[in-house]
């Protein structure tokens, strides 16, 4: 259409086919890893290390296969990086770990407190990949000393002012006492 400026990656087209026809390449390239390998090693669907993929910004080629569809071809060094950062699957949670509300109970504050501590680096969140009867999890837990640790100094703050109240409550009492016995 004339007077439509496109964009540079509409007039190049889609990405990862050639870049002078943007047609699928007719070979893997020896960097690539099939969409289908890379989520046998992430343990995932098909779908999720696409997604998992996308979101990691990795680069792909599209492949054409014979009276098949075009397969992707990802960056191995990329699967290979989600791989390594992956946390394992448990089956028990550690008991010097504590979940998000058994840190709510210990602390006395709610749910948006405790996400509150976190991003303030007062608490540190550990994700687990946990193995339940509806398959893998990822629940967020917190060590349980480092909670209790905090839930102490908050404690000791609490009755710092509180008593940090009493005295100026005191002085006031004094201060009237005084001008009581004065008049």
């Amino acid at each position: 259409m004339p007077g439509v400026k496109y964009p540079e990656s509409v007039l190049q087209g889609r990405r990862g086919t050639q870049a002078q026809s943007g047609q699928p390449h007719s070979e893997a390239p020896r960097w690539g890893i099939s969409t289908h390998d890379a989520a046998q090693m992430l343990g995932v669907s098909v779908r999720s290390a696409r997604t998992m993929l996308n979101r990691q910004k990795a680069k792909y080629r599209l492949v054409a296969r014979s009276g098949r569809c075009a397969c992707m071809y990802w960056d191995r060094r990329v699967v290979e990086r989600m791989l390594a950062r992956r946390m394992p699957l448990v089956r028990k949670v550690p008991d010097k770990l504590c979940s998000a509300k058994e840190a709510c109970c210990i602390l006395l504050v709610g749910r948006s407190s405790l996400s509150r501590y976190v991003t303030s680096r007062l608490l540190t969140e550990h994700k687990v990949r946990l193995v339940t009867e509806r398959g893998v999890r990822l629940y967020s837990y917190f060590l349980r000393a480092e909670v209790r640790k905090l839930a102490a100094r908050r404690n000791a703050a609490r009755v710092k002012a509180e008593a940090a109240r009493r005295e100026r409550l005191m002085q006031v009492w004094n201060e009237q006492q005084t001008q009581a016995d004065n008049s």
